[in-house]
């Protein structure tokens, strides 16, 4: 099979494109039998010769989450020349909450331009982008989440298939190894799309708690969001930053943690996936996170808890007190769950996705 994967994350932001284009993609290509190719979203637009020839020889096109503007055009063209057209998105765009940086697009119909003087202005996007999303998602042949929610959400448009988050194993093996360090480090490491599930889970006054009973601990902030940093309020020499790295040198960082935190909240978050317990597994770091559907099928290998403080602080403290205990569970089920999640071991599943729907689409 050759499947062509239009991208929209910049190099900025790069993370949603490297879960689910780069790594099945590179995936694809190991297995020998099959071809993937990697392309932009604005090249996609301009329909360049890479494009065109990258595109004729393809039997399944995914997209990545940009179903408006002339995406909508570019769709309906190789539609036409008898593609089939997969969409996929990993974000509640319908319910973002006002936080979210990307609120004024999806919610107030702004974008913001700058001109050749650098000059920033919010222009009005007509039809709405959301409307536009749902046309492009009645324009695609299906459209692949790695949250159970978002399927249901969107059943209505196009036929929703989820598909989980695999991981590409070898670049969490070839970690550096944990450096010593003093005391224990509780961490965390995500966007700036975060910030509530940090000030309405109750973890940020279980973690002052925390701290102040356990001065030995630390809690590690990663990525560029100084939001949470300044919300949890701790002490200088209870807090940690790490700004924002490429995706392969995040398991580094990863590697750093005694703890792995992941607080959800809210009908946005419970539609997030499950990257980040995902990621601690494979890391042998015990967790703790929100009771959360994003959460439920990893339940018997963490600790999910009630958006309390009351709550987050008990299991927080039997963690830090008896955390070896925690780290030599964390290294066997969770860890052998964690590693069968490898993106290799199951191409097959993303195969047999694209495979359907060709059949649904030519009726074989």
């Amino acid at each position: 099979m050759r499947i062509v994967y239009i991208y929209s994350d910049n190099p900025l932001e790069w993370n949603s494109s490297e879960w689910r284009c780069a790594v099945p993609a590179r995936a694809l290509n190991r297995s020998g039998v099959h071809i993937a190719r990697l392309l932009s979203k604005n090249d996609f637009i301009k329909n360049t010769s890479k494009v065109q020839d990258a595109c004729r020889l393809a039997d399944v096109l995914m997209i990545e989450r940009s179903l408006y503007g002339p995406m909508l055009s570019a769709i309906q063209h190789w539609k036409a020349q008898d593609k089939v057209v997969i969409a996929d998105f990993d974000d509640a765009y319908h319910i973002i909450t006002q936080d979210n940086v990307s609120y004024p697009f999806w919610k107030e119909n702004k974008a913001i331009r700058i001109d050749d003087n650098g000059i920033e202005t919010r222009e009005t996007i007509d039809p709405p982008p959301l409307t536009q999303f749902k046309w492009g998602l009645r324009l695609v042949h299906a459209a692949t989440v790695p949250s159970k929610r978002l399927a249901d959400d969107w059943q209505e448009y196009t036929e929703m298939i989820y598909l989980p988050n695999y991981i590409d194993l070898q670049k969490y093996q070839l970690a550096n190894s944990p450096p010593t360090h003093e005391g224990i480090v509780i961490g965390w490491g995500g966007s700036v799309s975060h910030l509530p599930s940090f000030e309405k889970s109750g973890v940020i006054p279980a973690l002052q708690n925390v701290c102040r009973a356990r001065p030995h601990v630390k809690v590690m902030i990663c990525g560029n969001d100084n939001r949470i940093i300044n919300a949890l309020g701790l002490a200088k020499e209870n807090i940690v930053s790490r700004p924002w790295v490429p995706h392969s040198q995040w398991p580094n960082h990863l590697a750093e943690y005694d703890i792995g935190l992941a607080p959800l909240f809210g009908p946005y978050d419970d539609r997030r996936s499950w990257i980040k317990v995902l990621e601690y597994m494979v890391m042998k770091i015990p967790w703790i996170a929100s009771e959360s559907p994003a959460y439920n099928d990893l339940r018997v290998y963490g600790w999910l808890v009630k958006n309390n403080p009351g709550a987050w602080e008990r299991v927080l403290l039997d963690m830090v007190d008896h955390i070896e205990d925690y780290k030599a569970e964390a290294a066997r089920e969770p860890y052998l769950f964690g590693i069968a999640q490898n993106i290799d071991e199951n191409l097959d599943e993303i195969v047999s996705v694209y495979t359907r729907v060709m059949n649904r689409v030519f009726g074989s």
